[in-house]
């Protein structure tokens, strides 16, 4: 017995998938297809999920790595009502077998394979009413997935829609339908549909009012009106319509109907237009969903944030709770033993140039000048200090001396950082000015020196590296503020899920006045960062 699926034919004489359970031989052939096929969209799911979770390992929000969840419950939820009914001799069940929602499931799988920079899979909308268009999911700052403000309340779900496919970084949604021809016409006649071939003026306003009580113009109608309410990088969603049981060209009243949803700004799909299912591959993956790192620049902007986590004690060693530790430092040393922050940092930076603004190296130099240890002091000596007497390699050494991460710390690190004036009034290291007036103004609601650096890298073209998620945040609320900001001109920033602050000493205490940069240097400065720290 042979039977032919989409993608792959089976013999099961001779072949069970193993992705599912054993089929017991009794089971009626169009079951064994059913079968099959829910075990294979169950088997591509799981290895979509595991493309998510290796492209964003590292990644600063669970957001992205979490997009296929309600697709992959419901597909659950119906493969194992599926195994039921099928070794049920419940005569009701070949009846729910017909019914069951898997075509509904396995329509949005071929339309998310289809689709490329997916942000989210079946994720509710807010559907109005708007006061103000609000932030849809999708990708602002470069490479960088925001929620947005769009996902209802718990107490709002009769006021949202799901969309099954939002991709294009946002820029398109995807709504499907398993409506048929045959359902299609019956929805039509119920509501006296009648369009007839006049070519009159008036015959458009005769069509918006016999198509407006369609259940399917309702949903596309309703579709355009909650993209409108949104927006993503200044611009609304495109909506889309995909119906992979219509079929046009065979139905007048049919073709005109979907014309009528196409003028009105819905992007709609039928079945004659789309693809065969795609075969599942690495390559097909990352086009669905792109590894955020793909863009990062060959040379990174450094801010003040990962310079602290580079020189913390915390982030390079064990470090025993302290009764004088706030409850910050308790939080961060418990983050650090479960999730290592240096590791992450160092798959980053690896063999790219590091650059950093004067004023994130004054801010480092003052805060470890202020309330550094010693080898809190040595590491950004090492960092930041030129020193002619030592090369990069033995920089590169003695930094990995000071930390246990050091197997995880390349040896093609780019020490020491290059303190550069990335000043965006001048040409000054190759850099050109690229923002304008109220670019810069929207950039004001970032405190120093965190203004500076991300403007200086974003004006260069940089991508910024931060611990600072507030900021980012901050930033692409503020951008979205700009109508004109082309989107191909939107900052590249690489954003890690937490901090690490210094270990520091107890407040008040004679060692914190006393510690200079490295050993004591309250005559003379013998490190190098007095050279930041001098205002």
């Amino acid at each position: 017995m042979i039977i032919a699926t989409d993608h792959i034919t089976f013999n099961y004489n001779e072949h069970i998938p193993t992705t599912g359970p054993t089929i017991e031989p009794t089971i009626e052939p169009d079951k064994v297809d059913v079968l099959v096929r829910a075990n294979q969209l169950q088997a591509e799911v799981e290895q979509f999920a595991q493309h998510l979770a290796d492209v964003y390992e590292g990644y600063f929000q669970e957001f992205p790595k979490n997009m296929h969840v309600s697709l992959y419950h419901d597909m659950l939820s119906e493969v194992e009502n599926l195994e039921n009914d099928i070794h049920s001799k419940d005569p009701s069940s070949a009846h729910r077998i017909s019914s069951s929602n898997l075509p509904y499931l396995h329509a949005v799988w071929n339309t998310a394979k289809s689709s490329k920079n997916i942000v989210k899979l079946r994720h509710p909308v807010f559907s109005g009413p708007f006061k103000h268009r609000i932030l849809a999911p999708g990708l602002r700052v470069k490479d960088i997935i925001s929620q947005g403000a769009s996902e209802p309340k718990r107490n709002q779900d009769g006021r949202s829609t799901r969309i099954d496919v939002i991709c294009d970084g946002g820029l398109s949604w995807h709504k499907v339908s398993t409506i048929t021809n045959r359902r299609l016409l019956f929805d039509m006649a119920k509501e006296a549909v009648y369009c007839g071939d006049s070519d009159d003026s008036d015959s458009t306003d005769d069509a918006t009012h016999h198509f407006s009580d369609v259940p399917l113009v309702k949903l596309a109608t309703s579709l355009k009106t909650i993209a409108q309410g949104h927006q993503i990088r200044n611009s609304s969603p495109t909506p889309g319509l995909v119906l992979p049981r219509i079929f046009e060209g065979e139905h007048v009243e049919i073709d005109k109907l979907l014309k009528f949803c196409r003028d009105m700004g819905v992007n709609v799909v039928s079945g004659n237009a789309m693809p065969p299912p795609l075969l599942l591959s690495k390559n097909l993956l990352h086009q669905m969903v792109p590894s955020p790192k793909r863009n990062i620049t060959a040379e990174l902007n450094i801010d003040t944030s990962v310079l602290v986590a580079l020189t913390s004690d915390i982030s390079h060693l064990r470090v025993a709770k302290q009764p004088w530790f706030g409850q910050s430092q308790k939080d961060h040393v418990d983050l650090e033993t479960s999730e290592p922050l240096t590791p992450q940092l160092c798959s980053i930076l690896d063999h790219r140039t590091l650059v950093c603004t004067r004023e994130a190296a004054k801010s480092l130099a003052r805060i470890v000048h202020t309330m550094g240890t010693a080898t809190e002091n040595a590491r950004a000596h090492l960092l930041l200090t030129p020193d002619d007497s030592i090369t990069r390699e033995q920089r590169v050494e003695n930094f990995c001396a000071l930390s246990i991460h050091g197997e995880n710390i390349p040896s093609c690190l780019q020490l020491p950082i290059r303190v550069v004036n990335l000043a965006t009034n001048s040409n000054e290291d190759g850099c050109q000015p690229r923002l304008n007036v109220p670019d810069w103004e929207k950039l004001e609601i970032l405190a120093q020196p965190g203004r500076s650096v991300f403007s200086s890298g974003w004006s260069k073209g940089l991508t910024t590296i931060t611990c600072n998620v507030l900021a980012v945040k901050q930033l692409e609320k503020r951008l979205e503020e700009l109508p004109s900001l082309d989107v191909s001109n939107w900052p590249s920033i690489w954003a890690f899920s937490s901090s690490r602050p210094l270990v520091g000493v107890p407040k008040g205490s004679n060692e914190q006045r006393v510690r200079k940069h490295i050993g004591d240097c309250r005559v003379a400065c013998v490190c190098g960062l007095g050279a930041f720290h001098e205002s």
